[in-house]
């Protein structure tokens, strides 16, 4: 991969989530420094006391495997009643972090139409922006489109 396309591939990199406190870097210091023999706590504490808020429940997560595969799990599990406040909150919230994402990459605003439009069952449609609904097709399987889904990339830890 050429420097252009690393500098292509970070500026089209989805908006930043504001739920995280921490970055890729953070989390290996976290892990580093447990790897070490530091406590929790005390890690808890060195990034309080450096301006990074953090939780020990988040300390914990991110150093203790075991802890991060079971919430994952129990997050898989989780469902919303349709309507209710916690529902509408999410849907709310989600739709704002698209809308920062299709700022950040218009790319992802076409995967977005394109794959609404695939999903369509009230009428067959036989465009989409432009191109047909073949060509469309064929350009979300070629991989162009797609972007990382996590917070924070595995790989980066």
């Amino acid at each position: 991969m050429t420097a252009f396309d690393q500098a292509w591939d970070l500026a089209k990199m989805p908006a930043r989530d504001r739920r995280y406190t921490v970055t890729a870097d953070d989390v290996k210091r976290m892990q580093e420094f447990s790897e070490q023999g530091m406590s929790q706590a005390a890690i808890w504490k060195l990034f309080n006391s450096e301006g990074i808020p953090v939780s020990r429940g988040i300390v914990h997560y991110w150093v203790n495997e075991g802890s991060r595969m079971r919430q994952r799990e129990k997050n898989a599990k989780r469902s919303y009643i349709p309507g209710s406040p916690e529902d509408t909150v999410r849907i709310q919230r989600d739709q704002e972090k698209r809308r920062e994402n299709w700022d950040a990459d218009p790319d992802m605003r076409l995967r977005h139409n394109i794959q609404s439009a695939k999903d369509e069952t009230r009428s067959d449609r036989h465009t989409i922006q432009g191109m047909t609904m073949e060509e469309a097709e064929a350009l979300m399987q070629s991989g162009k489109l797609k972007r990382p889904n996590a917070k924070i990339p595995e790989e980066e830890i």
